[in-house]
């Protein structure tokens, strides 16, 4: 039985594929990314480019698991030409570290070269593109974000994240993704910037939040850029790639581990959610998606999100969801003065990010430090 089904809202669209492995060919990842657009009943604009933000922050190999895997960005652009959408109406692009040959770090060791090339579609680094200023309508820390042309003016927008941990972050899916979608230096914003300096003297000071002034800024700051960009009304999908996720700092330090599937959704936060506890996490715990919530974005609670079975069509409850977990928590670390922590505890709940810092600061206050695990 085919299903097509129209992406609704707020709901999310699982579709599972079987893989026992870390690793997989580009085929499989082609092949998770275009049988899961296969049933879904896209609106696609008749004029105008379709743009595919991938997560390539900096460009490794492709089966290290730290950017969106080339396979599945081909397996979305097949699947869009196979619906009368020519190539040259497709951008693959990302705001990134740009090409660091001398380190192996380009799109063509990435893998992205190859496949954008064998299509004829175009393949862009944002870092020297033209912005525009977009106001943030409820913004707490930024009134307006510098988001990029190809983005503001693209008639359709695929935000393509991979699973992945993200030592600040926790896991960085749909929601960070978008980071790349801002001009310098406003993109860095897992750094103290500009807008923060009038309050660096107490920015590792723990908040009500139970984290940092810093940590605070930082997921308010995403939320940020979530309010800008849906201000522009661009149509959009995300979709995670999946197959394979990756536990760990976002970077060089973790290990891979098996999915097997792929989510859909309009609502950036929904998909964040829904995510994030396939990847073993509780989103009811972690920062920026309850920072969001709290934001009126969406909810965090996954018994509260619709989520679909793209393959069947029939909405899945929370034990059915609890199967589909991951069989290793994909876990977020970061480092400190001893190494790396993890930043959950057994109990569920979170260590504040460069602890260290915050412990100094909490030394410097007279309190006792906050213990890892």
């Amino acid at each position: 039985m085919e299903i097509h089904m129209r992406l609704d809202g707020d709901k999310v669209y699982y579709f599972g594929t079987q893989i026992d492995e870390a690793e997989a060919p580009l085929e499989d990842y082609h092949s998770l990314a275009s049988k899961a657009l296969g049933n879904v009943d896209l609106e696609l604009p008749s004029e105008g480019k379709i743009l595919l933000k991938p997560n390539a922050t900096v460009l490794y190999p492709a089966e290290k698991r730290i950017i969106t895997h080339p396979g599945f960005l081909a397996g979305i652009l097949d699947s869009l030409n196979e619906r009368q959408v020519s190539f040259d109406r497709m951008v693959v692009a990302d705001g990134q570290s740009g090409e660091r040959p001398d380190e192996g770090f380009t799109w063509e060791a990435a893998g992205y070269k190859e496949v954008t090339d064998a299509r004829g579609v175009s393949l862009k680094c944002l870092n020297d593109e033209p912005s525009r200023s977009v106001d943030v309508p409820g913004g707490v820390v930024f009134d307006a974000y510098p988001i990029y042309r190809e983005v503001t003016d693209c008639s359709f927008l695929f935000n393509v994240p991979l699973a992945k941990c993200h030592n600040l972050g926790c896991t960085t899916l749909a929601i960070k993704n978008l980071m790349g979608i801002l001009a310098r230096p406003e993109r860095h914003l897992c750094n103290i910037q500009e807008i923060d300096k009038s309050l660096e003297e107490g920015i590792w000071r723990l908040t009500d939040s139970g984290l940092s002034l810093f940590e605070d800024r930082f997921y308010h700051k995403l939320c940020d850029l979530v309010s800008a960009l849906r201000s522009l009304k661009i149509p959009q999908v995300c979709m995670v790639d999946g197959l394979i996720g990756r536990d760990g700092t976002a970077f060089n330090e973790g290990e891979n581990s098996p999915l097997g599937w792929t989510l859909l959704g309009t609502n950036e936060v929904h998909v964040d959610a829904v995510a994030t506890y396939l990847m073993g996490l509780d989103p009811l715990e972690t920062p920026y998606l309850k920072f969001a919530a709290q934001r009126g974005l969406g909810t965090n609670d996954v018994g509260e999100i619709e989520v679909i079975d793209l393959q069947s069509g029939h909405p899945m409850d929370t034990p059915q969801l609890e199967t589909l977990k991951s069989a290793r928590v994909l876990m977020p670390i970061s480092r400190y003065e001893d190494g790396y922590y993890d930043r959950f505890r057994a109990d569920g709940s979170v260590v504040p990010w460069r602890i260290d810092d915050v412990n100094n600061q909490r030394r410097e206050d007279g309190l006792e430090p906050i213990p890892v695990e």
